[in-house]
């Protein structure tokens, strides 16, 4: 860490010679990590060319900032989206962004900012008070695999220091009104509506797939007709008794401590046996463990179509081990511990197109219910208006369209109690004035309009009870949109070239 930190270094590394580690699980193989980029020189930012080896140091950094628990800083960034490598291409291009910026508006964090930061990390203290024990085993636990040093830790905080104040510099204009608090209130206000439906299955059954087509898309799109990627792995597990499953605070770190110290132990004695020619069943029979086997798993956990079973994290580290036979370190989920063995891979194949014909047809024929759904229903909410305009009731001008309705009667849209479609068909009415109709919303059945005929008065109670959570809300609402903004500004701004032909960012 910081001057005074180091100046226990020898100490600290003292501690960890006596203490029983439990191992992190990496999240990512940074190796894997942007080889779409190329083998050397991967991006091009403010002018400055970077090289792969810059962004295999970053994507350990995205892996350090999750260890460190600074998930703000990593959402900030871009790094929690829903698909992996986006998410690591987003939050490393983002914080180079934040690199270059930040300097240029003054900000720039002090060594006393970053260690106050450091020693107030939950992850490395005990009862709320900054605990050296639990540093130092973070400095070898954590740090020394991949490479880094308290330096690169003080690194990822100074920049999650920087992207905190730089937010708070450019968000810092945003206010919300008394009227838009009112506005964003109506969610607790019972609406009665009608909803004008319009069902895909209407239309599907007139959709008609040639064959032309059928080879057409089968071509397009040949490279994702594959069969993923399947696994047989073996695996042992290590849990609580029952009778600990209950207990709390110190009593429960005991115990998972006990636990993990159990795995790291046996994990160590089934690699040694394995490695001396013992299969992973035996060598797990020689610690009284009985192995469980799981078969053509996955990347997501199913198996044959359907959920496996199996927690994340296991699935996820039998994807990440390079080759059959090798043990992985111990596994963590909750308070369960695993250690586990790939005994086979079935490699990534190319469909052939009878095999996906049926998927094909299905994937044609639902498009072209969905253009056809929304065509007729975008005429036929237009009819209605025009409709109502000529002076008609939204009843018999729905009727003399052809249009089915359902009603909605005192749903107020915030109401959990409802059913989730209830709640969003309500929600769709929340920007309308009464005897309004909304816009052509999708819905998994198709697509629907909302006429909105009455919404219930606010009460002063709700209005005392909800005002300030919604002008909380709001504000960081706002405030996110103007942040996102400025990064997709910045960014644009920065000229981000992907070299090897592949264009901006």
């Amino acid at each position: 860490m910081l001057t005074v930190i180091r100046k226990n270094q020898q100490v600290l590394m003292l501690v960890i010679a006596i203490m029983t580690i439990i191992a992190f699980i990496w999240l990512y193989n940074p190796t894997d990590k942007f080889h779409k980029f190329g083998s050397n020189d991967v991006v091009s930012i403010y002018g400055r060319v970077v090289q792969r080896a810059q962004i295999d140091y970053q994507v350990r950094g995205y892996q350090l900032a999750l260890a460190l628990g600074l998930t703000d800083f990593v959402r900030d960034l871009g790094g929690l989206g829903g698909s992996e490598e986006t998410s690591i291409s987003d939050f490393i291009l983002n914080l180079f962004v934040i690199q270059h910026q930040a300097p240029e508006m003054g900000i720039r964090p002090s060594d006393a900012a970053v260690e106050g930061a450091i020693k107030s990390l939950p992850q490395l203290q005990t009862d709320g008070v900054f605990d050296p024990t639990k540093y130092a085993t973070f400095l070898q636990e954590q740090l020394a695999p991949r490479g880094f040093t308290e330096r690169q830790m003080e690194e990822t905080v100074r920049d999650s220091l920087k992207v905190r104040e730089l937010r708070s510099v450019v968000t810092s204009p945003v206010a919300v009104g008394v009227d838009q608090v009112r506005e964003a209130a109506r969610v607790y206000q019972a609406v009665t509506a009608q909803i004008l439906r319009f069902d895909r299955s209407d239309f599907k059954k007139d959709a008609n797939v040639s064959t032309e087509e059928l080879t057409t898309f089968y071509a397009k799109n040949k490279q994702g007709l594959q069969s993923p990627e399947k696994r047989n792995f073996s695996y042992v597990t290590f849990e609580l008794p029952a009778a600990q499953l209950k207990s709390e605070g110190k009593e429960r770190t005991a115990a998972l401590q006990k636990l993990a110290d159990q795995a790291v132990a046996t994990g160590k004695s089934i690699r040694d046996e394995v490695a001396k020619g013992l299969d992973f069943a035996k060598a797990a029979e020689k610690s009284s463990l009985h192995s469980q086997k799981a078969t053509a798993v996955d990347r997501n956990g199913m198996q044959d179509g359907k959920d496996a079973g199996l927690p994340a994290p296991l699935v996820a580290s039998a994807f990440r081990l390079q080759k059959s036979g090798e043990v992985s370190d111990i596994i963590q989920d909750g308070t369960s511990f695993y250690v586990l063995t790939v005994e086979g891979v079935t490699p990534v194949r190319q469909l052939e197109l009878a095999e996906v014909a049926e998927k094909i047809t299905e994937i044609l024929k639902d498009e072209k219910a969905t253009k056809a759904c929304t065509d007729a229903a975008a005429k036929s909410i237009e009819q209605i208006r025009s409709l109502m305009t000529s002076g008609k009731s939204f009843a018999d001008a729905a009727k003399q369209a052809g249009v089915k309705t359902t009603s909605l009667s005192g749903i107020v849209p915030s109401d959990p109690k409802n059913p989730r479609e209830q709640q969003a068909l309500a929600s769709s009415t929340l920007a309308l004035k009464e005897g309004e109709i909304g816009g052509l919303q999708p819905a998994p059945w198709g697509a629907f309009a909302p006429y909105l005929e009455k919404r219930g008065p606010l009460s002063d109670a709700q209005w005392n009870e909800h005002r300030e959570s919604l002008s909380k809300s709001l504000l960081s609402n706002e405030q996110e949109l103007l942040f996102l903004e400025w990064v997709r500004q910045s960014r644009a701004a920065a000229q981000i070239k992907m070299l090897g032909g592949r264009g901006g960012a």
